[in-house]
């Protein structure tokens, strides 16, 4: 009977102490698991920063070059209604001249010093425009450059991450794996110091 008793005791401290490494266990791996999450979490926070970033950014470079084209446009604009302004205005002048026989000779300079003053016009206009062309051309190119590096950056650096990744991965598992072995010792050592 005293051996019966002693199998029962036994048995009773070996299943509490499975219990209690079970429950440690599920101590271990709560707390790794809650980690890897976090870290996923992360990860995943991470890659969606980045894409933000870089639509918001195309989408800047866009509106720059929307806003780059309307300014051309406007100023091609304002020419054309200078230009038809200019040409109502010397009409009237050579309408009013045209009564006038005397003036005639005169009115035939005039209108080739207006035509001469037009092509000097226009030459300015060109020349006034070349500049902004080229700061708008410039400036397209420079986004263009800036857009390109950027995505080029954001794909080194989601390398150089998935490669960390890896190696981030397998030092979870091994603290995950030496954890457990650190519980299980001192389960075992607390139990053989409670039979002592």
């Amino acid at each position: 009977m005293a051996k019966k008793n002693e199998a029962v005791e036994v048995e009773k401290q070996e299943v509490a102490a499975a219990e209690e490494a079970a429950a440690s266990d599920l101590l271990v791996d709560t707390f790794w698991n809650q980690y890897e999450t976090s870290l996923a979490r992360a990860r995943q926070l991470r890659e969606v920063q980045e894409e933000a970033f870089m639509t918001a950014f195309k989408e800047l470079v866009q509106f720059n070059k929307q806003y780059r084209k309307s300014v051309a446009s406007l100023y091609e604009q304002s020419k054309k209604t200078n230009l038809e302004l200019a040409k109502g205005v010397m009409q009237n002048i050579s309408d009013r001249k045209a009564g006038k026989s005397a003036e005639e000779a005169r009115a035939m300079d005039y209108e080739q010093v207006t035509k001469q003053l037009k092509e000097v016009t226009m030459q300015l206009e060109k020349l006034a425009l070349t500049p902004v062309k080229s700061a708008f051309s410039i400036i397209d190119q420079l986004e263009d450059n800036v857009e390109k590096s950027a995505e080029s950056y954001l794909a080194y650096a989601r390398e150089r991450r998935a490669a960390w990744q890896q190696v981030t991965n397998e030092y979870v598992k091994q603290a995950r794996k030496v954890n457990h072995q650190v519980v299980d010792r001192v389960s075992e050592k607390s139990k053989e110091l409670v039979k002592a």
